[in-house]
């Protein structure tokens, strides 16, 4: 069984091969102006030890995040689906953020850049493996989350901060913040863990049409 997993944030986008749960492949690379291209790359270079053909997965995420990266990414997956007759998989983006501690009871806000100021953010909560939502999708600037995490910990004693940017740290109390660029193998160990779905429609966000 082949499983295809790949992330793309708006800092790296990262493809991952398994063989069942045995990880054969992976390649992270930095994204540039915000261009995804080098998707085609990382792809060539799986291809050339591995036949798509005998792909049996895909897995993607749909956002939030840059919407015209996030429907290219959609097209490609889709297009490799045709090929190789896969099912296709997907993912909130915060999820293989956090997905590495799913095996303790915690409160998370998932941070992630957006753009050059912005970032988007959520809160979620862990309980006995499952993942529930705490706050809406929100998309503001550091001042304003370091906000919302100061009223939060008031009432939540266990809130941690994961983030892909490490000068967030700068703006929050001293280990508040969990530094993790998450990456394609993530999004796989999300879909082992049965956190992916079959729905494929793009997780718009009204101020982020990119």
């Amino acid at each position: 069984m082949l499983a295809l997993s790949i992330f793309c944030s708006s800092q790296t986008i990262s493809v991952a091969l398994y063989n069942g749960k045995r990880l054969e492949f992976f390649y992270k690379k930095k994204i540039l102006n915000g261009k995804i291209d080098g998707i085609f790359s990382i792809i060539k270079k799986c291809q050339k030890s591995y036949s798509f053909i005998n792909l049996k997965y895909i897995i993607c995420t749909k956002g939030p995040g840059s919407f015209t990266a996030i429907r290219s990414l959609k097209s490609i997956c889709q297009a490799l689906a045709l090929f190789s007759g896969a099912k296709i998989f997907s993912s909130s983006t915060f999820i293989p953020f956090f997905v590495n501690d799913l095996n303790k009871s915690s409160n998370f806000i998932v941070i992630f850049k957006s753009s050059e100021k912005k970032y988007f953010f959520q809160m979620f909560q862990i309980k006995n493996n499952k993942i529930e939502q705490e706050s809406k999708l929100a998309q503001k600037e550091i001042p304003e989350i370091l906000n919302f995490y100061l009223i939060k910990k008031k009432k939540i004693k266990n809130l941690s901060i994961i983030a892909d940017d490490i000068h967030i740290k700068k703006g929050f109390p001293k280990n508040a913040v969990k530094y993790y660029e998450a990456n394609a193998k993530d999004l796989a160990k999300s879909f082992f863990g049965g956190f992916c779905e079959k729905n494929l429609d793009i997780f718009y966000h009204s101020t982020y049409y990119e």
